[in-house]
């Protein structure tokens, strides 16, 4: 899901988020963040995303794939910690809302201090593509500019359309704990690392 290309250009915009905050002559006033109650990360539940892709690949014609909160928090963690390099955040937490996705992070090596970082998007399938919009973002107590969320959801998009081979998703349904996913299969499923 995460490429090298994608992970360094997720790290650029944390390190533009930074700059920013470091150039800002003004306080903005405290940006606050929902609370997160941390899951339980294991390999099992990494696992689970892995098998019920791959149950989606045997089957022809429609789809419809329910991945929890907290088994794609694990996978998530399990990918980025198993990819070329390490991937500089830790605390990574995924939670599903009603109607939206809520994403915490905290960067390091990235600063002269860690960075705590959330995001709340929504998500929708336009012209054939999941597209993120990010409703909200903050980068430690600062809210993160519209021109910098746009970039952000955009970077989303790109690296999620990269990783759809096989899957044309129509629908995307975010409930409070998990998010379903909908559509046809065109291909072949690449096998999720």
């Amino acid at each position: 899901m995460v490429g090298a290309t994608s992970r360094g250009s997720v790290v650029g915009l944390v390190a533009a988020i930074v700059l920013w905050q470091a150039s800002s002559c003004c306080c903005l006033g405290g940006a606050a963040a929902p609370p997160m109650t941390p899951f339980p990360v294991s390999e099992d539940l990494a696992q689970k995303v892995r098998d019920r892709v791959k149950e989606v690949e045997l089957r022809t014609g429609t789809f419809a794939l329910e991945i929890s909160d907290e088994e794609l928090t694990s996978y998530v963690i399990a990918l980025l910690q198993s990819g070329p390099g390490d991937f500089p955040a830790r605390d990574m937490q995924v939670q599903f809302g009603d109607g939206y996705v809520d994403i915490w992070a905290t960067f390091i090596d990235v600063a002269p201090t860690e960075v705590p970082a959330y995001i709340r998007a929504t998500v929708e399938v336009v012209d054939k593509q999941v597209v993120f919009h990010i409703t909200e973002a903050n980068a430690g107590a600062f809210p993160v500019p519209g021109a910098l969320r746009e970039s952000i959801a955009q970077t989303l998009s790109e690296t999620l359309a990269e990783q759809q081979l096989g899957l044309q998703v129509a629908q995307v349904e975010i409930q409070p704990g998990k998010m379903i996913l909908t559509g046809q299969v065109t291909g072949d499923i690449p096998d999720l690392p």
